[in-house]
């Protein structure tokens, strides 16, 4: 019984605990995004207000900090625009704490396989 145990413990620890997504992935190499900021600059904008187009086609999606999360970096997410490809990265947190958008940057693909997809609001 023990050795089953361990068995389940052991394979429960070997499966990720999230599928990778390609849109993130994509824009964290393009761009650098960590959180200490970006590698490759990416122009400041405002709020994204995409009018005209569906709700459907706007997407939220969070990126991973490929140096690991710290307590005063920042966090990001993206707002993906899937018909036209393009993203606007949100930027959030810091040492001082910031709410900021930058973009719209292009999307070679707008694969949102293994992404956890949060709605547009």
């Amino acid at each position: 019984m023990k050795r089953i145990l361990s068995l389940v413990a052991a394979l429960a620890l070997a499966l990720p605990v999230q599928a990778a997504c390609n849109a993130a992935d994509q824009l964290v190499q393009t761009y650098g995004i960590s959180f200490s900021g970006f590698r490759k600059q990416i122009p400041k904008a405002p709020r994204p207000l995409e009018h005209g187009v569906r709700t459907a086609d706007l997407v939220v999606i969070r990126l991973p900090n490929q140096k690991g999360d710290v307590p005063d970096g920042f966090a990001h997410s993206a707002l993906i625009n899937k018909d036209n490809k393009q993203a606007w990265i949100r930027r959030k947190g810091g040492f001082v704490p910031v709410d900021e958008w930058y973009g719209p940057v292009k999307l070679e693909t707008v694969d949102l396989g293994g992404c956890v997809v949060e709605p547009w609001r």
